[in-house]
């Protein structure tokens, strides 16, 4: 467990890249003819699933991309479209990018809870039991701790408006929920 307490600092360090991406973003408006093409919005548990079954880099950015587009520029952003496209696109990518190496640390957590597999997800893990498995991960008080820190963050981008709460909120509504997730995925595809 003392590697998951070092992951949770490398975690931290990831939240204040993706804070930073998200807070250059929000300055934008969400340009969504710019992805006219990803019309189909996809669920937190689809994003997930797919999240933890592809194996690149390369391909998590592909997944996570629809989600990104439909869900969160929207929930981030104002409606509208700017002059300049090659800004929002490039703040776009930093943000993808910056949110798809986040997520890739709910892999890393999950291969150390199956390194030693603590007491709580025995059952649940034997009983391929996806809500139960997510019973037992979730840690609220760390979250809470995870929520407080992304409103600090936000803040000292100097975010205006809504921004520190939207970003907050995302976090709350989606990229929480997507990491338990990946973990869930991952943990029941790999136990054995």
């Amino acid at each position: 467990m003392n590697k998951l307490a070092q992951l949770r600092t490398i975690i931290a360090s990831l939240d204040e890249t993706l804070v930073k991406a998200l807070c250059g973003r929000a300055a934008f408006k969400v340009n969504a003819e710019l992805y006219n093409e990803l019309k189909r919005p996809l669920s937190v548990a689809e994003t997930a699933n797919l999240f933890g079954a592809a194996s690149t880099i390369a391909g998590r950015v592909h997944i996570v991309r629809p989600f990104y587009v439909n869900t969160l520029l929207p929930a981030l952003c104002e409606a509208g479209g700017d002059e300049d496209r090659r800004k929002c696109i490039a703040a776009d990518a930093n943000s993808m990018n910056a949110l798809v190496q986040r997520l890739n640390l709910s892999v890393h957590v999950a291969a150390l809870k199956l390194e030693e597999i603590p007491e709580a997800l025995r059952q649940p893990l034997m009983d391929r039991d996806p809500v139960r498995l997510e019973e037992a991960i979730t840690n609220h008080t760390v979250e809470a701790d995870v929520i407080a820190r992304i409103l600090d963050m936000s803040r000292e981008q100097r975010a205006g408006g809504a921004c520190p709460e939207k970003i907050a909120r995302m976090y709350e509504m989606w990229i929480i929920p997507i990491s338990r997730k990946i973990q869930v995925h991952d943990l029941l595809v790999k136990y054995r």
